[in-house]
């Protein structure tokens, strides 16, 4: 489940999220926030732009605002998420809005006990207290700390404008029915051209991914909110609570009504 950025509420200066999830996996997706990856159990891939790899145990990622990322759970993981307004640390990422980092991915040396510690106290502190003054404090910290390992790019060498397009077109319609050729219509490409960016470049069949981000919202209202769960088909864009049962269940090998049981019952 994602703790998802909605295009439509894009421009809070002020979000922060923090969570520890299990076994989480994501379809290729972008939003204007930064977002801290740290692996507590197990393994984990991370795509950003065009560079994948295995995280392990005491291993991060750090995703610039806009970059095109994902996540694959290979067998069994627990990770730290954390995603944040580049506003909060502003003098910070004010002259790096528009870089990416070469190489996103921070390595157990270079995760040290002390940067580790501070992002288990910025989590702590977000669920217990959140001081946005401690909060803004220890961003600071941590990013002063790994500043040293980053190298930045600009990042339009990095992530193709189209992708980006078409990634945010799906996030704000993906409750509508669209297909490929609605989508090539309103964007003005060639179905066939999206096509073989789905298959080359964002790595799903567009059906399939389009399938993916819904499962994934209607995870996020099955654990937060009372909705039947009819109404939560509707919502993330299913024409029936058939079609959605079959197709939660293919990619979380449960129900909704089993998957809602299990939050209530760990």
């Amino acid at each position: 489940m994602y703790p998802f950025f909605e295009a439509n509420k894009s421009g809070d200066q002020n979000f922060f999220s923090s969570k520890i999830l299990d076994n989480f996996t994501f379809p290729p997706h972008l939003h204007p926030y930064v977002e801290i990856v740290y692996v507590i159990e197990g393994s984990i891939e991370v795509t950003i732009n065009d560079f994948s790899r295995s995280l392990s145990v005491g291993e991060a990622s750090v995703c610039f605002p806009n970059d095109i990322h994902s996540f694959n759970n290979e067998e069994f993981s627990k990770i730290l998420l954390f995603i944040f307004s580049p506003d909060l640390t502003g003098s910070f990422f004010g002259t790096r809005m528009d870089k990416t980092l070469e190489n996103p991915f921070m390595y157990k040396a270079t995760i040290d006990e002390g940067v580790s510690s501070l992002l288990y106290m910025l989590h702590d502190e977000f669920i217990k207290y959140n001081n946005k003054y401690v909060v803004k404090g220890l961003l600071y910290t941590i990013l002063g700390k790994l500043e040293p390992h980053f190298t930045l790019k600009n990042s339009s060498h990095f992530y193709n404008i189209t992708i980006q397009n078409l990634l945010k077109y799906i996030e704000v319609h993906y409750q509508e029915k669209i297909s490929l050729e609605s989508i090539a219509k309103d964007l003005g490409f060639s179905k066939f051209y999206l096509s073989r960016i789905f298959s080359n470049k964002i790595g799903f069949q567009f059906n399939d991914y389009v399938n993916r981000l819904r499962i994934n919202k209607a995870q996020k209202l099955l654990s937060e909110t009372d909705l039947p769960i009819t109404v939560i088909a509707l919502e993330c864009g299913f024409e029936s609570q058939r079609n959605f049962n079959r197709i939660f269940k293919e990619l979380t090998s449960l129900t909704p009504t089993k998957f809602r049981i299990t939050l209530s019952n760990p």
